[in-house]
């Protein structure tokens, strides 16, 4: 017979998902010789078939039965020289020519490993690094490719007797699993108290589940960095944490040992249910069901949680101990990043934290938890971290040997490489206003670079915003091309990549502040786009004034009273000396907000301009209108006047107010002073404050679904996008979607990237794809 040698290549997400091991078992099903090996493009395969209809079937296997957190985006094939096996084997990994290779995520706890770690025959019973080719780290331990255990942090860990005979054997599951490790041989856990002295026991976890229980803040080292947590049920526990961690109102995630447990907690839907319950094991945000359990100083007035359940097999022996849902917080200090080693973990928290749970292997990339929400039956991620980075988005135009970066903005920033037909988007890095935020952007962008094989960048698309680091790194870095892209036109375009658009749209960017083209303060943009991305803007807020500029977004009082000064003109006439008596008759919960010097001081910027820009933020007015119903004043945190006003909103009222607005330059502009005069005439009459946020949010709702109207009447145009930060709003989202819906429109927004600012990076790289596609 002769011998039909074929090459086979398999290009995705096919190492450090079991994939080599798979292949191998297959091939011995089927009675086939060869042998399989990694490279530094994919998996590759040489094997000798007896006729084409074996190879077939083999191929046709290999993507029915995949390995689950495999993806495979291509398979080629090619006969080749002759060549003798006298078996199927695994050999030791290759460079090729072609030198990008995707990357798997992390991946949770699977159902075996997780028997093997309760079962107290098991050698790896309540080891805490337990873990198989279906699962356990992955991208958080990668130092290179390909993914062999020595371009590891496992490197330092030399298998035992008894786990090398698991990696070499092919009807083990923890057949060449390279993190694969048992307490003989493995990391190891270590209890310290603040003051960096070990404690003497014998089980860490244990011992840190008794110090849970007694009340007591522990920083523990998860996958991607520090976690800390505390009792989630003890009132003087969660406070003592807010007030070390000085979070007095932002809501704090929580970890829940089961599905059983938290349903007897939350509204859980079947889909919210499959995503909490998945490989990527993420934070969903769920309804509550019953209070007086979990401590209200949890949430506060939020009426849902971020929940998530263990995902690593040190969360599940913790959860053994214990019988209470635990606040599971991110590690670090206000916006910077995660902190992960343990000698930064002491100098940085030791302040926050009684004890902390340590182990001795080292995180190669840091890593928070992915956070979404489920909607239209779907993942919609608000932070894409853990789980989801570096899992690439797969576009629909392909760029050939060129590579496009995108810098992203200054908040909440990801930066993206768009390569081949790929977008690979970083996880979450953070806010870019401080000094370890911004190395921290720096080393992982080298890290994507040299784990991609990214030898020179051909196009770079930054912000317009001179002073985002984002924008000064770009421009200090090498590359052919670079590209200016305002903000809000990059989030409309975030949704053209995502959801593979052709067509001319209507764009609504609605979010707190981006400098526009005219040098001004953006946030509630309609643009028309037609397919070959021309943008007009086409709508927008009446323009109003931000007091003291960026110090407004942390005090929506004074944006409140930015509005409230033009209502006191009309009111009162220009008699400017009482402005002040016109705050506090007219709304005497000022009183206890803001002094008599500064209300006018506001008054004397209103008046003179200084340090006054003008805004057009959609964001801006919902803290106004937060304020003016007496809830939000002073935001601990981006977007807390408005997740107040969200909550605030009665569910029955389906009231809204009229709009008024005029033409402006081509342009149509909606007057905000008209409508905050209304809410000031509703509060007037005593209208329930609850009914009031329920009109607001109602009318700007409404509002998209009246302005699309327009644009489809006088355009043609039936396709809608929607993206920034505002569409985290659930009721401004459910019921915009629902509106344009029902008027015949087709409606898009971000789903697999953040609507919030974390998909900018994604519409900056496809602008820089269709430029170089121009020229």
């Amino acid at each position: 017979m002769d011998h039909m040698i074929y090459e086979i290549t398999i290009y995705g997400i096919v190492q450090g998902v079991g994939f080599r091991p798979f292949i191998h078992n297959l091939a011995d099903s089927l009675d086939i010789k060869g042998q399989v090996y990694n490279t530094t493009e994919g998996v590759t395969i040489l094997a000798d078939f007896a006729d084409v209809s074996i190879l077939d079937l083999f191929i046709s296997k290999i993507k029915e039965d995949r390995p689950k957190a495999s993806f495979i985006e291509e398979i080629k094939f090619k006969k080749t020289g002759y060549l003798k096996f006298d078996d199927f084997r695994i050999i030791e990994s290759k460079r090729s020519g072609e030198t990008f290779q995707l990357i798997s995520p992390d991946i949770a706890t699977c159902s075996a490993c997780l028997e093997d770690i309760c079962k107290d025959y098991q050698r790896r019973y309540d080891y805490a690094f337990t873990n198989c080719t279906n699962c356990g780290p992955r991208f958080t331990i990668i130092n290179n490719m390909p993914y062999d255990r020595p371009n590891t942090t496992m490197s330092s860990f030399k298998m035992c007797r008894d786990c090398l005979s698991e990696y070499n054997d092919s009807k083990d599951r923890r057949f060449h699993a390279q993190p694969n490790a048992c307490p003989v041989c493995g990391p190891r856990l270590m209890l310290l108290d603040k003051d960096n002295n070990t404690l003497d026991c014998k089980n860490p976890l244990l011992e840190c589940a008794g110090l849970l229980k007694d009340g007591k803040i522990v920083a523990i080292k998860s996958l991607g960095g520090f976690q800390i947590a505390v009792n989630a049920t003890d009132d003087d526990a969660v406070s003592t944490l807010r007030e070390r961690k000085k979070r007095p109102f932002k809501p704090f995630a929580l970890m829940i040992k089961d599905i059983s447990s938290a349903k007897r907690l939350f509204k859980i839907s079947k889909t919210q249910q499959e995503s909490i319950l998945s490989s990527r094991a993420p934070i969903v945000l769920l309804d509550k069901k019953h209070k007086g359990y979990i401590s209200e100083l949890v949430s506060g007035y939020s009426d849902c949680e971020g929940v998530m359940m263990p995902y690593t097999p040190l969360h599940h022996i913790l959860f053994k101990y214990i019988d209470f849902p635990l606040v599971m917080t991110s590690a670090n200090i206000a916006e910077e990043p995660i902190v992960s080693e343990n000698e930064e973990a002491f100098k940085k928290l030791k302040g926050i934290c009684d004890y902390f749970l340590v182990h001795d292997r080292k995180i190669s990339s840091k890593y928070d938890d992915s956070l979404l929400m489920i909607f239209d039956d779907k993942e919609m991620l608000l932070r894409r971290a853990r789980g989801y980075a570096p899992y690439p988005l797969k576009l629909k135009d392909k760029l050939t040997n060129k590579v496009v970066f995108g810098a992203g903005a200054n908040e909440k920033n990801t930066f993206c490489f768009l390569m081949q037909k790929y977008a690979i988007v970083s996880q979450h890095i953070g806010d870019l206003e401080n000094y370890d935020t911004a190395a921290f952007y720096k080393d992982t962008m080298d890290k994507y670079m040299d784990i991609f094989n990214i030898p020179d960048i051909d196009c770079i698309v930054h912000d317009i915003h001179p002073d985002y680091y984002s924008t000064k790194f770009a421009k200090e870095m090498d590359s052919k091309i670079k590209i200016e892209l305002s903000h809000h036109k990059a989030h409309i375009l975030s949704v053209i990549a995502e959801n593979a658009l052709e067509c001319d749209l209507i764009g609504f960017s609605w979010d707190g502040t981006g400098l526009g083209e005219d040098g001004k303060i953006w946030g509630s943009e309609v643009f028309l786009v037609n397919k070959d991305l021309g943008f007009t803007r086409a709508a927008h807020l009446s323009e109003f004034l931000m007091p003291g500029g960026t110090v407004s977004i942390q005090r929506p009082y004074r944006m409140a009273l930015s509005l409230l000064y033009d209502q006191y003109i009309k009111r009162i006439g220009s008699n400017t000396n009482s402005f002040s008596s016109f705050i506090y008759e007219s709304f005497p919960f000022f009183t206890k907000v803001v002094t008599e010097k500064e209300i006018e001081l506001i008054l004397k910027q209103l008046q003179t301009g200084f340090n006054t820009p003008a805004t057009t933020s959609m964001g801006r007015l919902f803290d106004s209108v937060s304020s003016l119903l007496d809830l939000t004043h002073t935001a601990s945190y981006e977007g807390e006047a408005a997740v107040h006003l969200q909550m605030h909103a009665s569910a029955d009222c389906l009231k809204s107010y009229d709009i008024k607005t005029l033409i402006k330059d081509s342009e149509i502009v909606i007057d905000v002073n008209d409508l905050i005069g209304k809410i000031i005439y509703d509060l007037i009459k005593g209208i329930d404050s609850a009914l009031i946020s329920a009109k607001f949010h109602n009318t700007v709702s409404e509002l998209i679904y009246h302005l699309s109207k327009i644009f489809r009447d006088n355009y043609n145009i039936c396709n809608v996008a929607l993206s920034g930060g505002v569409f985290q709003n659930r009721i401004i989202l459910e019921k915009s979607f629902a509106l344009l819906r029902e008027g015949g429109f087709n409606v898009y927004s971000n789903f697999r990237v953040p609507v919030n600012d974390g998909g900018i990076s994604l519409g900056q790289a496809y602008y820089g794809l269709k430029f170089l596609e121009k020229y």
